[in-house]
């Protein structure tokens, strides 16, 4: 089976939905997760619960508007239009909700440690994102220019 560009964005399309479902169901379940996990760890997390689930639901905001900006993104690939305002704005955006969940599991990690590793790992996606939205930029500065020129 060869690989092409057509597939890639298929797979990348199901993975979206994939994590759109697995969030979801983590947000509905959360409760019985995060009341596991303290179950499990009850000198050192009981009484976090609420922070938890307010860390959960306040992240599912972000990421909802995120998961829907990869979903424009890839449609707009997919009908060939790569260097674009539209694909600026949305890789713009990317990025802020990446540093913004950042912020949000930096502040979590005042009651769980783990969740500063998360807080690293979403500000340097958020950078890189902003790396490749300036590459974007770039690029959509070229192609107006080279459209215009005879």
């Amino acid at each position: 089976m060869e690989w092409n560009k057509d597939k890639s964005l298929w797979l990348s399309k199901i993975c979206i939905k994939l994590f759109t479902i697995t969030m979801i169901v983590v947000a509905v379940f959360a409760p019985k997760i995060f009341s596991s996990l303290i179950a499990v760890r009850v000198a050192y997390l009981g009484g976090t619960l609420p922070y938890f689930l307010t860390s959960t639901y306040t992240l599912c905001v972000p990421a909802i508007v995120a998961l829907y900006g990869l979903w424009q993104l890839l449609d707009n690939i997919e009908k060939g239009d790569v260097f674009i305002h539209q694909n600026v704005q949305i890789m713009r955006m990317l990025s802020w909700r990446c540093i913004f969940a950042g912020g949000i599991c930096f502040v979590s990690s005042v009651y769980y440690l783990p969740f500063l590793i998360i807080a690293a790992a979403a500000g340097f996606v958020g950078l890189l994102l902003r790396v490749v939205k300036n590459v974007f930029a770039r690029a959509v500065e070229i192609k107006e220019e080279s459209d215009y020129t005879i």
